[in-house]
């Protein structure tokens, strides 16, 4: 049974929508076919980005479409279209679903596409660009979430690809059975410091001592698009907010914590590595910021 409630306070989401589109138009999802020589599926060579949609409304889309377009700069993947383009595509992708009128999970997806045998990645590239779309039910923030803390997988602080959002996930997916496996419903990864880096697929927050911390970029947090808007608003706020390195001890004496991604939002945390915590004033405060802040 406890699995079972775990799982129910996940969000909620369909199956990808019939319509894909793939490299300049819309096809049915049985018919988008990909080379099996593709990097992205032979060597995770590839970026992408999860975004919501509340009624065709987009949250950060200019923010998303620049940051895979610095992370294909970085890792000099070819961009097919300017990001004005692929937000159209974004549309066009919920239209097509019929998921325009409701809460939506969209995925924006970039490989370098198909190579020779090798690490050394072809010197003409023809990437990959794909988007789709799902329904989406968000998970209830009343009942905020369960964490624990990995012990298995750790983020390399010292990585590039720390800072973006690379196909690379094994090791996500691997504190994330963790945490599943723990009956919880998000994992912590530590970083080779041993300090705190980020959530399995989200930010970290935490409330110690009145004041509101959460690692930083150099802690091998990956800089998410909410976890700046966050930042921003609890500036607005007056907060005292301080990105720095956090320890498990650290977690352990807070008195609020919460997650941030592009789906959950802002998710209070109830119970962290065993230790119940409230819903305290500044997470409040914050979701109500951030409920009220602008969509486009």
């Amino acid at each position: 049974a406890g699995a079972w409630r775990a799982r129910q306070r996940c969000p909620v989401r369909a199956g990808i929508g019939g319509m894909i589109w793939l490299n300049g138009r819309l096809v049915a999802r049985e018919q988008a076919h990909i080379d099996p020589a593709d990097r992205g599926l032979l060597l995770a060579d590839g970026l992408f980005e999860t975004l919501r949609a509340d009624r065709g409304r987009i949250f950060k889309l200019e923010e998303h479409l620049q940051r895979m377009a610095e992370g294909a700069t970085e890792l000099a993947i070819p961009l097919p279209l300017d990001p004005p383009s692929i937000a159209q595509a974004v549309r066009e992708t919920l239209d097509a679903n019929q998921l325009s009128a409701g809460d939506a999970a969209i995925r924006i997806t970039l490989t370098r596409g198909p190579g020779q045998r090798g690490l050394v990645p072809p010197a003409d590239a023809k990437p990959n660009l794909i988007v789709s779309a799902s329904a989406y039910r968000p998970p209830d923030v009343e009942d905020g979430f369960i964490v624990v803390t990995s012990e298995r997988a750790r983020r390399n602080e010292g990585s590039v690809t720390a800072r973006l959002k690379t196909l690379q996930y094994l090791d996500n997916i691997v504190a994330q059975s963790e945490a599943s496996a723990a009956d919880a419903d998000e994992a912590l990864l530590l970083n080779n410091r041993s300090t705190i880096a980020c959530g399995a697929r989200s930010n970290l927050f935490a409330v110690i001592k009145g004041k509101l911390l959460t690692p930083n970029v150099g802690e091998g947090a990956l800089p998410g698009i909410t976890r700046a808007t966050v930042l921003r608003l609890a500036k607005e706020l007056s907060m005292q907010v301080t990105e720095a390195p956090i320890t498990v001890g650290d977690l352990a004496r807070a008195e609020e914590m919460f997650l941030t991604n592009s789906l959950l939002l802002v998710m209070p945390v109830r119970r962290c590595n065993g230790s119940d915590l409230p819903h305290g004033p500044i997470t409040k405060r914050l979701m109500q910021a951030y409920s009220n802040s602008t969509w486009g």
